[in-house]
């Protein structure tokens, strides 16, 4: 019996550690941490976000076909924090293969905002920041975050939809957590 016990234990075990892929954890400027992992073949990434009452929620976010199924973050990276409020983030995924070395070391970056004032996290905002796939290309320097105003400024070189042609875009983080295009950026 103790024998069946403990083979369905460390089946269990097993089963777990091939079903969650390598995550990335990041420290916020809060002090708290959060977490992004990926299920094996899925076509999502799970954030494990802090709740700012403590303790931890999960939310599932998508990406797209130029990331592999079950392909964990290579990189996440804060770009602001608004305590127990609003989160902006890039996370970072190797490119699909294609023929010929096209993409084999590339990367996908999304850039998502993460409204975490409710009781359970709510991504508001999500845009394709780079792409070796799409052919998406950020300018120096790609983001810039300014707290006074809750205004974050995106520039690309090449840009998403623009078909290879430069765009700045600047959104404003509004209190319910949803980013607003400023007047004139798009």
């Amino acid at each position: 019996m103790r024998i069946k016990f403990w083979a369905s234990g460390l089946l269990v075990a097993a089963l777990c550690a091939v079903t969650a892929w390598a995550q990335q954890s990041l420290r916020l400027a809060s002090g708290k941490s959060l977490t992004a992992y990926v299920v094996q073949n899925k076509e999502q990434t799970i954030f494990t976000v802090p709740k700012p009452s403590g303790g931890t929620s999960r939310l599932h976010v998508e990406r797209d076909a130029t990331v592999a199924a079950g392909q964990a973050p290579v990189s996440l990276k804060l770009v602001a924090e608004i305590p127990d409020s609003m989160l902006i983030l890039v996370d970072s995924y190797q490119s699909i293969p294609g023929g010929m070395s096209y993409c084999q070391a590339g990367e996908e970056s999304f850039l998502r905002v993460l409204s975490i004032s409710g009781k359970r996290p709510v991504e508001t905002y999500r845009t394709k920041l780079e792409s070796c796939r799409d052919n998406l290309e950020l300018a120096s320097p790609g983001l810039e975050w300014s707290p006074e105003t809750k205004t974050l400024d995106i520039h690309w070189l090449s840009a998403p939809g623009k078909g290879g042609k430069p765009e700045d875009r600047a959104l404003k983080i509004g209190e319910d957590g949803k980013p607003r295009a400023v007047a004139g950026s798009e």
